[in-house]
């Protein structure tokens, strides 16, 4: 074995390794495609077996309530106009009493409003009064300022004496 030799193989080995894996891996897959292909075509028959079965099944239902026209048997025995009558009477009552209770609880909350204010009012009206009163009573309270008395001058000419 010469040198050359032993670098191309190393080089030429993974290369065939490679071709030879994905030849195999691509006749796996290619077998694959074809079977999936057959199953493919068996499911899609035995859907449209079941499929249809089940169109016949429901044709005969959809006959079997046309021909008993269960539609018109419910609409008879429900009078659809006497219906809309009573809910729209219902309909009124009860918007009448909503109306009723709204008028009877907002004036109270108007009058609590209103007190509310005026008590609000007459708070700040007395805490003013009581600052201007307490103003007013130590402006009392304080003496007056004290001035000073000078001594009759006949006090001095006496102790100079």
């Amino acid at each position: 074995m010469q040198t050359k030799s032993v670098l191309y193989a190393a080089v030429g080995a993974p290369v065939v390794a490679v071709r030879k894996v994905s030849g195999a891996v691509n006749d796996q897959v290619n077998t694959l495609k074809g079977k999936v292909g057959e199953e493919k075509a068996n499911y899609t028959k035995v859907a449209e077996k079941a499929i249809d079965g089940w169109a016949v099944e429901g044709e005969k239902i959809v006959s079997q309530v046309s021909e008993k026209k269960v539609v018109e048997e419910i609409s008879s025995k429900v009078d659809l106009d006497q219906a809309k009558e009573q809910v729209s009477k219902l309909r009124d009552q009860l918007e009448d009493m909503l109306a009723t209770w709204k008028t009877s609880f907002r004036p109270e909350k108007e009058a609590e409003k209103a007190e509310v204010k005026e008590t609000t009012k007459a708070a700040a009206t007395k805490a003013a009064a009581t600052k201007v009163a307490a103003t007013k009573a130590a402006a009392v309270k304080k003496p007056a300022a004290k001035t000073s008395t000078a001594k009759p001058a006949s006090d001095k000419t006496t102790k100079a004496s």
